[in-house]
């Protein structure tokens, strides 16, 4: 009776009412300023996760024509799944420890940081005056970093803060404030494990300041994360064609829309992503994703050996 009862609610409501929890309570307490921003993103990533795990495993236990397969290995499949794909949000949104930190001064140049060897994340925060109207600022900078070696390497870009107007119903409108202040940039593998600032350069907003804080780099390469996004989808679709070839590739959909929101999310150049970057990368992210999948289904379904597989189950 409690396997009918866990079968039942894996099929039709278990993962859907978890997966929308953790989105609403992460975006409550968020809109509530309760959580800091990243555990916000962190419980978003993961009720999005599980929503998508909803979606492709839901629908087994009810499908008379897929293969007969236990609730413990539909929700041990399932937070297996999860767990891959979070980890790299994770480790993205919370970098760790800062290895180093310095204030920015165009004044005053020449700092050097120890950083050892490997990969390193420069992130860059700006603080700016306060505005007594609502104007556009950018804020742009230019840094040149020197090595151990010599090799001199040049960060610039632009930080600031714009107003935009956000639709209310029909006719209304209010005035929304949006900040970039930070971004983050990319150091790999620094000549004798030293970095030394040559200069700053800060123009377009008077009397504001910029600081820095030097992170290991967690996350695996893109490449390394691309190649396991590729053999998690062709895993995902060879589960779907096994499982019912008539049926939606649901598995493949949403792994291929994962791996691509992961790609987008990492690669990213905001120094401190939040919810407007989750959402932002799952929707770049099943944009690119999703058709990729659909397309490899497609021409998978026209191979003889699927074809011939179709016919025994039906007979």
């Amino acid at each position: 009776m409690r396997r009918l009862l866990l079968e039942e609610a894996l099929a039709t409501w278990l993962l859907p009412v978890i997966g929308a929890v953790l989105l609403a309570v992460g975006m409550l307490l968020d809109a509530l300023d309760l959580i800091a921003d990243p555990s916000a993103a962190l419980l978003a990533v993961l009720g999005l996760l599980v929503l998508g795990a909803s979606a492709a495993l839901g629908a087994l236990p009810g499908d008379t024509h897929a293969p007969r397969i236990s609730s413990a290995a539909l929700i041990a499949a399932a937070v297996g799944w999860v767990a891959i794909f979070a980890t790299p949000f994770a480790l993205r949104i919370f970098p760790g420890a800062p290895i180093a930190t310095a204030t920015l001064d165009p004044q005053h140049p020449g700092e050097s940081f120890a950083l050892g060897s490997g990969r390193f994340d420069l992130v860059l925060d700006a603080r700016l005056p306060t505005a007594m109207d609502r104007q556009d600022r950018q804020l742009h900078y230019a840094l040149t970093l020197t090595d151990g070696a010599g090799a001199s390497l040049r960060l610039d870009g632009e930080l600031g803060d714009r107003w935009q107007n956000r639709r209310l119903g029909r006719r209304g409108t209010a005035p929304v404030h949006v900040e970039h202040l930070s971004a983050s940039h990319r150091i790999d593998d620094p000549a004798g494990g030293s970095l030394r600032i040559d200069q700053v350069t800060l123009s377009g907003v008077p009397h504001a300041t910029l600081s820095g804080a030097f992170y290991r780099h967690r996350v695996p390469r893109g490449a390394w994360l691309l190649l396991g996004g590729i053999l998690l989808g062709i895993g995902a679709l060879a589960f779907d064609l096994w499982a019912n070839p008539e049926r939606a590739p649901t598995t493949a959909l949403v792994t291929t829309a994962a791996t691509g929101a992961m790609l987008m999310f990492c690669s990213s150049a905001v120094g401190h992503p939040g919810l407007r970057q989750v959402f932002g990368s799952t929707i770049v992210g099943s944009i690119g994703g999703v058709p990729t999948a659909g397309l490899a289904a497609w021409l998978a379904r026209r191979s003889s050996w699927i074809r011939a597989h179709t016919s025994r189950r039906a007979s």
